[in-house]
């Protein structure tokens, strides 16, 4: 079995890159394999916390990548380097990933590095986004990515020629009871049929969007239908408080807007617990991916295991992930997105609405996080027996 040394940030926080590791390290560790998680935090390496039967996670990684760190980390000795690597997610921890990356690299071990937001993050912030990307392209033995749209931006901004793509991943299909829909629909005063959008808010999520077509909507079925806009900014720290400012500035927008239109049951929400995500999305009657800009969505993989109906802005990283499994609107068309979501309520369109959540939960149960565990690790091992060849 294989010793596997994750850089990533790690629940908690309620961030969807924390969430996707540690679905990875699950399948991994359930694998025989053995995982060290370093993650930004105070901690010491002796105060690591056991996960799983033979893994453990270390909240050690700063802002300044200190000498002892590194000593404590090498004596795990790691087959394998994985990287979850986002600006948004990794924040102002970025230097110290890269020099530990730069340290294996010269020892020979592969760093393999999945990029989650290379289509939004590359231009964000100008020269120095991009700069942060050449300067991780630089360490990275293997690239991973988990839709074409992020495989595609990775080769247009030429960082890469050759990249692995594999899919985002679900937990297989998760079962909720009737209990709890009911608790969900309690909790956020859900009385009618309703239409959901679910996600951290950023102007590339495009609930603006839906929020254009609420009212076509709502009139196409006499008002009896809520909408509900579920999620919150993300917390930033240091000079990425610039892209928090923006995403707060969003937030402001959306509910000002929503507040121009009469007569429409608009609601928001701050951050959905995990425990009522599921019930939530299964509850509802539509869920909306109405994304302007995305390389990969958590959002569209949570909506598969929880066989969700679902619409979705037609993007390629959208794509990747849903297939078959959708309902496509062009990129911001909100007429479009209201005739989809209109067509999908009702008691006469229950018959539609059961055949597409048989489709999501069979794309669920085959895009587990196991086949996407398995495909990350022998993808950094194919290349050290690559090299060990040469």
């Amino acid at each position: 079995m294989t010793r596997i040394l994750l850089l990533s940030s790690y629940e908690p926080p309620p961030d969807g890159i924390a969430k996707h590791s540690s679905h990875l390290v699950d399948a991994w560790d359930s694998a025989g394999n053995t995982v060290l998680v370093i993650s930004p935090g105070k901690q010491r390496l002796d105060e690591a916390t056991p996960t799983g039967s033979n893994s453990k996670i270390a909240r050690i990684l700063r802002l300044i990548p200190r000498r002892r760190v590194w000593k404590e980390i090498v004596t795990f000795e790691p087959e394998v380097v994985v990287v979850q690597f986002a600006i948004a997610a990794l924040n102002i921890n970025l230097w110290s990933v890269m020099s530990l990356c730069k340290r294996f690299s010269t020892m020979g071990i592969p760093i393999v590095v999945a990029y989650h937001e290379a289509n939004r993050e590359y231009n964000m912030l100008g020269l120095l986004t991009r700069r942060i990307y050449r300067a991780m392209a630089r360490v990275t033995d293997v690239p991973v990515v988990f839709s074409s749209a992020g495989r595609q931006a990775l080769i247009d901004h030429r960082l890469f020629s050759q990249v692995v793509e594999v899919p985002l991943g679900t937990t297989g299909v998760t079962e909720i009871s009737d209990e709890d829909v009911a608790r969900v629909k309690d909790l956020y005063l859900l009385r009618k049929p309703f239409v959901l959008t679910l996600g951290f808010t950023n102007f590339d999520k495009g609930a603006d969007v839906l929020i254009e077509a609420a009212s076509t909507i709502a009139d196409n079925q006499g008002n009896d239908v809520q909408f509900l806009i579920a999620g919150s900014p993300r917390k930033r720290r240091g000079l990425f408080r610039v892209m928090e400012r923006r995403d707060l500035k969003c937030q402001r927008l959306l509910e000002s807007r929503a507040g121009e239109i009469p007569n429409v049951d608009i609601a928001f929400s701050d951050y959905v617990a995990q425990e009522n995500v599921a019930a939530l999305m299964f509850a509802a009657d539509v869920v909306v991916l109405p994304y302007r800009r995305i390389s990969q969505s958590g959002v569209a993989n949570l909506a598969l295991s929880s066989q969700s109906v679902i619409v979705s802005s037609d993007l390629p990283g959208l794509r990747s992930d849903l297939a078959e499994t959708a309902m496509y609107v062009a990129v911001g068309d909100a007429q479009a997105m209201a005739v989809q979501i209109a067509g999908l309520l009702g008691e006469g369109k229950a018959s539609i609405r059961g055949n597409m959540r048989r489709l999501t939960g069979e794309r669920a149960a085959k895009n587990t996080y196991a086949m996407v565990a398995k495909s990350i690790l022998s993808a950094g091992l194919a290349h050290r027996d690559a090299k060990s060849t040469t």
